[in-house]
């Protein structure tokens, strides 16, 4: 991949996560504490274009922004050019699920199990009282 091409996909890519951003309603800061980086700053020149996605962190961008992982290391390698939004599942997250889901993935896995068997609880218990 020349030099130009290489800006290229970083400035498709970079687009692509700020539109997908926007479309969550995240913020920069939200992503940054979410995937570990020590400042906003750091994702601004990801969607700036004036950094690419590290190729170890293209999976973690893509649970995070809700997006299936091979499609979006795909389109964030260059492999194709158009990156679809539509979960695995083909559901939309309604926002207290992208809530939830963001909330989880801020937890350490100790807590993420520990939240995972209370709602197992209290899906029982919901089943439960079903007639």
């Amino acid at each position: 991949m020349s030099p130009g091409e290489r800006a290229e996909l970083r400035r498709r890519v970079g687009a692509f996560l700020r539109s997908r951003r926007e479309e969550l309603g995240l913020s920069l800061g939200d992503l940054a504490r979410a995937l570990g980086y020590v400042s906003a700053n750091s994702v601004w020149n990801l969607e700036t274009g004036r950094e690419g996605v590290p190729a170890k962190r293209i999976y973690a961008w893509a649970d995070l922004l809700q997006v299936p992982r091979d499609a979006f290391w795909r389109f964030a390698t260059g492999e194709t050019k158009r990156m679809d939004t539509q979960p695995d599942t083909g559901e939309r997250l309604t926002p207290n699920e992208r809530a939830l889901v963001t909330a989880y993935r801020e937890l350490s896995p100790k807590y993420q199990r520990r939240l995972l068997e209370h709602a197992r609880e209290y899906q029982q218990l919901a089943a439960a009282k079903r007639p």
